[in-house]
């Protein structure tokens, strides 16, 4: 922009404020971004601040045209995924750090501010908490308000009057916004898109002893349930989520592929009686759901990138579930898991029915027998040993796993977030014979083990138990440090039944929770914020329980608020949904919200039309009306004022100056003759004129 050939150049106290704002916007991504591209930003801002005060010059055009070919090669080298979003979440920063080190004229200005809101949006890639929208709702007030200050003479940028106006215009949108977030049609959100860099579950396919241990100490969050049943109690909170049927050189893995001739497909969709319970030769036959009531519970998933998700034995996709997914895109494995057809990358809702008194494989197929029995050869001898003596003193089955219970419960076994290191080879040999300490996947693994060395179908089940209740939102929260592994054992006549050695070396983890379950030694090595919120600081659960609550609603109804859930809000609303009808609420709504808004402009200019010192002026004659002075209508306000206390020459002079002098009131004359009028008015009030007339 330039008026006869000369550049316009960016005010500097609005230039001020757009740096600040730059900062603002950048500021989130440094959780997503590398550290050499957030300092590259830093350079770039410490640069542009420099040419600011005049110490620096605006980089040369090859020096520029270098940072722009090191940046873009570095950015190829940072090991980041090509055309991944951030690729080019990188890029863009890069590109925006750099054009405010060029940044000279208007033009320049604004094609920077416009870049920051783009980077705003940007920012909703990674996370949508309701924190981050808060901040970014500032972010856009600050970007908005620099802009307003690219509009004001050089001489009289005002920061406080920017913010007040870009605030104005940016409230003044919501109704709109509100409306065309309800009414217009649900496009699948951008950002569910697969973020090489989101949100991962906590839980792999692959899990060797001491893993779990380590997330036990996160106190992120992995998903929440709201339960439209009879809550269990806690102790029956087991959310399965993988099966880990094959063990090798000391880890635990799913099984990669099933016999060749089993049936291995996955059932999608809600409907029950589909659901395998025999041999692979027959077709799945019904199971009986009469037998116990189902446990409902809706849950709200945090994005996994992982396509397993969680529930309670024996889980089933409810009928009526609405997911973003779709009904058939949710279904149940041959080992009675829950799998989405793709990755959740982000967050998901989903209902399930489960049948906790169902059995799970009455009748065991010979492939299914044979994989769940299979153990390396020459691995673990002290084991296979002990295992084959234990049974043989056992009276069946759960006689034995039984006595291996007792046996964990009267042992010198030890429950510990630190367990010590174990070797890959005969790990489970030094685990119960020499170390004697480990976490849940210890103790899981090692009985997995013992039953499959005595012949028994066994396998372990990785997932999440218990979880916190939030009384003032109704729903339990399960975080990552509730990550738990378990057993379950095939019993001729029942099916798989679950076991959880846990429960026999820290029986408190099962019933209670972790921290009721961890040492002095492994308290301290959680987290400050873990240590506080499982502290029981009077008034902090609380405050927790508040903060969690408004998230919840907030994923619930906003960032969970998917096509179906929009379908479902305007079939109550309209009944039948038609093109037609969601076309007339949009233009109600979009009315409806611009006619506040201009009645809200109009008032506001209805109110300014009034000085701010015949406001207070007016203010003061209402307040001594009351004890009968009433101002006649030749009167003037000086006169008025005069009448009352003679003696006011002061005030009478103050007021007479502001009234023929309004446009250069200064808010602290203002102030000053509020104060006076006050004064003047808690003397009426009290009957001390004549006391001020003798004065």
């Amino acid at each position: 922009m330039s008026v006869s050939g000369i550049e316009i150049q960016i005010p500097r106290n609005a230039l001020a404020l757009l740096m600040v704002a730059q900062a603002m916007v950048v500021g989130p991504h440094s959780q997503q971004l590398s550290p050499w591209i957030m300092g590259v930003c830093l350079i770039c801002g410490l640069w542009r601040w420099m040419v600011y005060q005049g110490r620096w010059d605006f980089p040369r055009r090859w020096l520029k045209g270098s940072l722009v070919v090191a940046s873009v090669i570095a950015v190829a080298l940072s090991g980041t995924n090509t055309f991944s979003l951030e690729m080019a979440t990188s890029l863009l920063i890069l590109a925006f750090a750099l054009k405010l080190v060029e940044m000279k004229s208007v033009r320049d200005a604004y094609l920077v501010i416009y870049l920051s809101y783009f980077i705003i949006a940007t920012e909703f890639l990674f996370s949508q908490s309701i924190g981050m929208a808060a901040y970014e709702l500032l972010a856009a007030v600050t970007v908005t308000a620099a802009m307003v200050g690219m509009n004001q003479m050089h001489t009289k940028v005002r920061p406080m009057a920017s913010f007040k106006l870009a605030s104005a215009l940016i409230f003044q949108t919501l109704p709109l916004v509100l409306v065309l977030f309800l009414f217009f049609p649900r496009i699948a959100p951008l950002w569910s898109i697969p973020l090489p860099g989101g949100a991962k579950t906590g839980i792999s396919d692959t899990v060797t002893p001491g893993d779990i241990a380590k997330l036990s100490r996160s106190e992120e969050i992995a998903f929440r349930v709201e339960f439209k049943s009879k809550i269990p109690p806690t102790s029956q909170l087991y959310w399965r989520g993988l099966v880990y049927s094959h063990f090798n050189e000391g880890a635990w893995t799913q099984a990669r592929r099933l016999h060749k001739g089993a049936e291995e497909g996955v059932i999608w969709g809600g409907e029950v009686a589909k659901i395998m319970s025999q041999g692979s030769s027959q077709r799945r036959q019904p199971q009986r759901y009469s037998r116990g009531a189902p446990v409902s519970y809706e849950v709200l998933l945090e994005p996994t990138q992982s396509k397993w998700l969680f529930g309670l034995a024996l889980p089933v996709a409810a009928h009526n579930q609405e997911t973003q997914f779709g009904q058939n895109d949710i279904g149940l494995t041959r080992d009675f898991r829950l799998l989405s057809r793709k990755p959740v990358g982000a967050l998901l809702r989903y209902q399930v029915d489960s049948y906790p008194e169902v059995p799970m494989d009455l009748t065991l197929p010979r492939w299914l027998k044979e994989r769940e029995t299979r153990l390396p050869v020459n691995d673990n001898p002290r084991m296979r040993a002990y295992a084959r003596q234990q049974f043989a003193k056992s009276n069946g089955i759960e006689s034995f796993a039984q006595n291996i219970l007792l046996d964990i419960r009267k042992g010198q076994y030890r429950y510990t977030l630190s367990p010590p290191t174990l070797p890959r080879k005969n790990s489970i040999d030094n685990f119960w014979f020499d170390t004697q300490a480990g976490f849940c996947s210890h103790y899981a693994g090692a009985f997995v083990y013992m039953m499959r060395a005595a012949g028994i179908p066994a396998r372990m089940v990785g997932g999440y138990q218990g979880g916190e209740f939030n009384p003032r939102g109704k729903y339990f929260v399960v975080r990552q440090m509730d990550a738990h592994a378990w057993a379950e054992i095939w019993v001729s006549g029942r099916g798989w039944v679950r076991y959880d050695p846990t429960s026999a070396v820290a029986p408190e983890r099962i019933e209670h929770g972790l921290d009721a379950a961890l040492s002095s030694e492994d308290l301290s090595i959680l987290s400050a914020f873990t240590k506080a919120r499982i502290s029981n600081f009077a008034g902090l659960a609380d405050v927790i329980y508040v903060i969690d609550s408004i998230g919840h609603n907030w994923n619930l109804w906003v960032v969970g608020y998917d096509p179906d859930v929009q379908a479902k809000y305007l079939s109550q609303l309209i009944g039948d949904i038609s093109p037609g009808k969601v076309a007339i609420v949009l233009l109600v709504g979009a009315s409806l919200s611009m006619g506040l808004v201009v009645i809200a402009l109009f008032w506001r200019r209805r109110k300014n039309r009034m000085l701010p010192v015949l406001k207070i002026f007016i203010r003061f004659s209402k307040g001594v009306k009351r004890f009968g002075f009433v101002r006649e209508s030749s009167e003037s306000p000086a006169q008025f004022i005069a009448r009352i206390d003679p003696s006011q020459h002061a005030l009478v002079a103050q007021l007479d100056h502001l009234l023929y002098n309004s446009s250069k009131s200064s808010s602290i004359e203002l102030n000053l003759l509020r104060k006076r009028l006050r004064k003047l008015q808690v003397a009426v009030a009290l009957g001390l004129i004549k006391e001020y007339e003798t004065a």
